[in-house]
């Protein structure tokens, strides 16, 4: 499986594990390459003409998406034992 892979503003690479749309906005769900345990949610804007990756400051829009990460792949989650 080919993910795509992006390098933040903290230097790290992180890959792009999902997407979501919401209330017309866009949002990645990354993932650290070397590090499942570290992720983050970004969202997708645009300034002067180009995309630009953000961090979200809105604690309300975080736990949204993350709701709907989680809704989308709960099915998917397995119990390790």
């Amino acid at each position: 499986m080919n993910i795509d892979v992006i390098k933040l503003e903290n230097g790290k690479e992180y890959g792009i594990i999902d997407t979501f749309t919401h209330n017309g906005s866009n949002y990645l769900i990354l993932s650290n390459i070397l590090d499942n345990n570290d992720f983050c949610i970004r969202k997708v804007i645009e300034k002067e003409g180009r995309e630009v990756i953000v961090k979200l400051n809105d604690q309300n829009e975080f736990e949204e998406i993350m709701e709907m990460f989680y809704n989308k792949h709960k099915g998917e989650l397995i119990n390790e034992k």
